[in-house]
C-alpha cells in the first residue's frame, strides 16, 4: 500500500484526519488556478491558505502547486505510485467533483475519506454568524468566553448591589 494525502482549503492543519490517518504519506495541496481565475479571492484569504499549508511543512513534507487540483493530484498519485488517496471530507459540491475527476483520471487508487473533527454539536440553521457564535462559543472555547460583557452588564445570574 502506498498513500498519497490530499490537502484541501478546509484541511490545512497538522491534525486533519487524513494527514493523521497516515503520518508518512506525502502530501499536495493545490492552489486551484481555474477557481482563482473564475472569483475573486481576497488576499488575506490566500494568506490564510498560505499560512496554513506552511504550518503542516513544517512538521512532514507538503509538495505545493498551482492547477487544476484533479490533473495535479492524479499526476502526483502517480508520481508517487499510489494505491490510496487519503482525504478529508469537505462539504461543498466542488470536492465531490474533484474526486469524480481523480476517480477517472486513476480508477486504480481507493479513494479513503476520513470525517472532519467537529467543533460542535450545534445542529440547527446558521442563518447569521454572530448569533450562532453566542449559540455555541462556550462549547467551542471550552467555556471560555472570548468576548466580555458590554460595560455596565453583569453576566446572567449576577445581580447588581
Amino acid at each position: 500500500m502506498t498513500a498519497v494525502v490530499w490537502l484541501h482549503g478546509d484541511s490545512l492543519s497538522p491534525t486533519d484526519p487524513a494527514l493523521e490517518g497516515v503520518p508518512d504519506a506525502p502530501a499536495l495541496f493545490v492552489f486551484d488556478r481555474p477557481f482563482l481565475q473564475s472569483c475573486e479571492v481576497a488576499f488575506p484569504r490566500l494568506a490564510f491558505m498560505y499560512q496554513g499549508v506552511r504550518d503542516v511543512a513544517a512538521l512532514r513534507p507538503v509538495e505545493v502547486v498551482v492547477g487544476g487540483i484533479g490533473e495535479e493530484l492524479a499526476a502526483f498519485a502517480v508520481r508517487h505510485g499510489a494505491s490510496e488517496l487519503h482525504v478529508t471530507r469537505n462539504f461543498t459540491p466542488q470536492w465531490e467533483l474533484t474526486l469524480t475527476d481523480f476517480e477517472r483520471r486513476c480508477p486504480g487508487v481507493e479513494v479513503l475519506v476520513y470525517e472532519p473533527d467537529r467543533l460542535t454539536t450545534f445542529q440547527g440553521t446558521v442563518k447569521r454568524f454572530f448569533g450562532f457564535w453566542k449559540k455555541v462559543e462556550a462549547e467551542v472555547l471550552g467555556g471560555n468566553a472570548l468576548y466580555a460583557a458590554p460595560r455596565g452588564h453583569k453576566p446572567p445570574g449576577q445581580d447588581r448591589h
